[in-house]
């Protein structure tokens, strides 16, 4: 399953009602259905959230546009996206991204319990939950590559796998 455009809250809705269809014809269990779907949810959230001031649709540009795949491997799924950010934002999600995988599962599950009565947001309104939640979820780290392609962007391709 995949998908590349302008991303907006009524195309997530689009792709998780997509993802529903898709998973019932490729009798996906119910556990992993909600895995898949949890992650899938914060995945594109996050695009939506660092790549809102890139038009994608401009020329040249609408190569950088997001992305989103979904596969099934051999022994895995795995959900890639791929958006635009500002290199100002690249930093701190490098350190969100690697503290999160930097930790046990157990570890996990305590800085989520920090982290959500804590109260400090980003600049961009979040926590980092959706990163912690991702990692719980899927039971992997969290991989990543930022690619500058320009002064004041990069392209952030992120990926989690899921093992069967």
């Amino acid at each position: 399953m995949s998908y590349q455009g302008p991303l907006s809250f009524s195309t997530i809705d689009w792709l998780l009602t997509r993802f529903k269809y898709v998973a019932q014809e490729h009798d996906i269990n119910f556990k992993l259905y909600k895995k898949l779907l949890s992650v899938m949810i914060e995945a594109l959230e996050n695009v939506t959230k660092y790549s809102d001031q890139f038009k994608c649709e401009q020329g040249d540009e609408k190569e950088f546009c997001p992305t989103f795949l979904l596969k099934k491997c051999d022994d895995c799924f795995e959900l890639i996206t791929s958006n635009p950010v500002k290199n100002k934002d690249v930093g701190p999600l490098k350190a969100q991204i690697e503290k999160v995988n930097n930790k046990t599962r157990d570890e996990l599950k305590e800085l989520y319990k920090l982290t959500i009565t804590n109260g400090k947001f980003t600049s961009k309104g979040g926590a980092g939950l959706g990163f912690i939640e991702m990692a719980k979820t899927s039971g992997n780290n969290l991989e990543y590559v930022f690619n500058e392609v320009s002064g004041a962007y990069s392209i952030y391709t992120f990926k989690v796998s899921f093992d069967l």
